[in-house]
């Protein structure tokens, strides 16, 4: 009996009170690609008032490639808003990206119903892709792990006529495919003086003569000399998009946009065009290196003009010109008087080269965005290290997003080794040179807590403890003068001499924050082919991707600082509508097109690439009404931001109390709609 009366009351309590799956997810780990779209079902289950999943397309394995969009109920549909995409992972290895935007999604779901997120979401859409390249990401949850940043897509690397068969492998066993080194004549490469776990390349100016050879981990199983020449795969999807993508170059596909994964990116993109910025997660930081590559690069210093374009210049297809030259013939061209006329827009529109320079007009925005980056950083007490100089990569997404897309794209890389643990000292703080010029009573003064951190910079044996220098101090055995002069014989408090591999701060901070886990001591091993050689080297994503411990530390200020840029995306508005009765039945309007956003409606590489449509402006009269003078529809190339306008003025035939319908329509910053009442 009570079985079923618990029973009836399961069956009753189910029926009232549906379980609804729960989008919980803890960020103390990274997160398999099942996982990710298990997560984004659920999401879309829980809320499906404010979210809707988009398979946007599928990998080369098969997966599929998911987008989340966010939007809640507001004065437009979500396509119609102002829109940011952020992406993540595209290259694969960067598993703190997918954590981050798998933050973002429940950031949003779970803080809707706050008056600053629910007002974001009924006038902002957000496109949010966790996981853009599925297949190579599950090699971090892989044994053996190998970092690979190349897709699947088979590819004869060789060009011997066989396909991947030459991979890396895990010849000894250890569950990670790292780096073997082997004594060689012809070897470039020796240990670093400092630390003979790190290799350097001989410098012959010092004298060094190279001993090693070094080999991703594997044999040459195609028996042509070569080790690992030819492995599975592929094409690195971050180097597979169109803009500066370079033919013939290793992992950069045989055509640009030529995979699966690229293809369902850059169609998505295309068919939503209110995306108005790109927030990438990804290995480069563009936020803390501003660092671009220069003017568009023509290959030679003179060019000759294609034919079909020289005589509309009235330049001769045959003879070479600079680009100063042929800057100089295109301003004399009646259609472009007046116009903005730069070395790198002829460039690009002769196809001379690509644009690789970000506009001056545009330049502003990244560095102001940079600020507010850092600013983060520095509030949330984040590592704010300094990235290696990197230029604007042939293929990369970012780029195209900027140059050929043209709208803002930046991208993160949320995590990066510093290069120094700096140790800054503190005002007052005692130094060997301060301890030699003390008494003894001054020295006794300071206590042992300050004594304790004196002793623990200088990195005094343990046996050296603050009870015991104070209590031999106060007997007389030794005075603060004597003890900076030992101190200073014996090294204590020297800095050590850096290494000179390029890799030494990344060890160092491996030795200091892991343990020296990131870091595979080197072993003998036979190889079949070799011989004697050693196997090690760092740790696969140990550079890339932070401890699990660190995650939510890193990707929750990261996540979130994105709502700050969504706050800031362009939005025209219909401002100031003022009607005058001018005379019977005769009345004018006057409007103010106004941008209430921080950026531009379009940005100007959005313009200059046409890649972004102009705003258009309609007036929309009721029967009866005439238009006297103003056009009835009208185009704004772009509006500058933070209240940039456009003043418009008609003069209108028509009754007093009838009505007028004024509408603004951006594809990047939504749209307005007025009705308006001629009295």
């Amino acid at each position: 009996m009570r079985t079923k009366y618990f029973s009836l009351f399961s069956l009753v309590f189910l029926l009232f009170f549906p379980s609804q799956p729960k989008p919980d997810i803890t960020f103390n780990r990274y997160h398999q690609g099942a996982e990710v779209a298990r997560f984004l079902r659920t999401v879309v289950k829980r809320y499906p008032d404010i979210a809707r999943l988009h398979i946007i397309g599928k990998s080369f394995k098969g997966k599929k490639i998911l987008v989340m969009e966010l939007a809640g109920k507001g004065t437009f549909p979500p396509k119609e808003r102002p829109a940011i995409f952020v992406g993540a992972n595209l290259e694969g290895v960067h598993q703190i990206g997918t954590e981050a935007a798998l933050f973002l999604i429940d950031y949003l779901v779970k803080n809707r119903e706050k008056p600053e997120v629910a007002k974001l979401l009924a006038k902002r859409t957000f496109y949010i892709a966790p996981l853009l390249n599925p297949d190579v990401a599950e090699c971090f949850f892989k044994i053996p792990r190998e970092e690979r940043r190349w897709n699947f897509h088979p590819v004869d690397d060789d060009h011997d006529g066989d396909i991947d068969e030459d991979p890396p492998e895990d010849i000894n066993g250890d569950g990670f495919i790292t780096m073997m080194r082997v004594k060689d004549p012809e070897g470039k490469w020796i240990p670093d003086p400092t630390d003979p776990r790190l290799m350097k390349l001989a410098d012959p100016m010092k004298g060094e003569r190279g001993i090693y050879k070094l080999y991703t981990e594997g044999v040459d199983n195609d028996g042509d000399g070569k080790i690992n020449e030819d492995p599975i795969g592929g094409v690195a999807l971050n180097s597979n998009l169109p803009h500066a993508w370079e033919p013939f170059k290793p992992g950069v596909g045989l055509w640009p946009v030529s995979e699966p994964e690229t293809i369902a990116l850059v169609n998505f993109l295309v068919k939503h065009r209110n995306i108005t910025l790109i927030y990438n997660f990804s290995t480069v930081n563009n936020l803390l290196n501003m660092k671009t590559p220069g003017k568009t690069k023509v290959g030679a210093e003179k060019v000759k003009v294609p034919e079909r374009y020289a005589s509309m210049i009235g330049l001769d297809p045959e003879k070479e010109y600079t680009l100063k030259e042929i800057v100089a013939a295109v301003k004399q061209l009646p259609m472009v008087r007046g116009m903005e006329i730069d070395e790198t827009m002829v460039a690009s529109f002769l196809g001379l080269g690509p644009v690789m320079t970000i506009a001056p007009e545009d330049l502003r925005y990244y560095q102001k965005v940079a600020e507010w980056y850092k600013k983060m950083l520095e509030e949330t007490k984040i590592d704010n290290p300094d990235r290696p100089a990197k230029p604007m990569a042939e293929g990369d997404f970012t780029a195209w997003g900027y140059f050929q897309y043209g709208v803002p794209s930046f991208t993160v890389d949320i995590f990066a080794i510093p290069k120094e643990q700096k140790k800054e000292g503190k005002k007052g703080e005692l130094t060997v040179e301060k301890l030699s010029k003390m008494s003894s009573e001054e020295f006794l003064a300071l206590g042992p807590e300050k004594i304790g951190a004196f002793l623990k910079s200088i990195d005094a044996p343990p046996m050296m403890k603050p009870e015991m220098v104070i209590n031999m101090v106060k007997m007389g055995r030794i005075t603060p003068k004597q003890m900076a002069e030992m101190i200073k014989k014996q090294g204590m408090g020297r800095k050590k001499k850096k290494t000179e591999a390029k890799e030494g701060y990344i060890l160092k901070w491996i030795d200091k924050e892991l343990g020296g886990k990131g870091f595979i001591p080197w072993k003998p091993f036979h190889h079949p082919t070799l011989g004697e050689v050693e196997i090690g080297g760092f740790v696969p994503y140990v550079k890339i991707d932070p401890p699990e411990r660190l995650i939510e530390k890193l990707i929750s200020p990261n996540a979130t600082f994105i709502l700050k840029i969504a706050e800031k995306l362009p939005e025209v508005k219909i401002a100031e509508v003022k009607v005058e009765k001018k005379g019977k039945s005769i009345y004018q309007l006057t409007a103010y097109i106004r941008n209430e956003g921080y950026f531009p409606t379009a940005f100007r590489q959005g313009v200059r690439a046409k890649a972004v449509y102009p705003i258009f402006v309609s007036l929309e009269l009721s029967k009866g009404q005439k238009l006297l003078a103003g056009d009835k529809s009208s185009r704004i190339s772009s509006l500058a931001g933070a209240g940039g306008f456009r003043k418009y003025k008609w003069l209108i035939k028509g009754k007093e109390g009838g009505t007028i319908t004024l509408k603004v329509k951006s594809e990047k910053a939504g749209r307005d709609i007025k009705r308006i009442t001629l009295r």
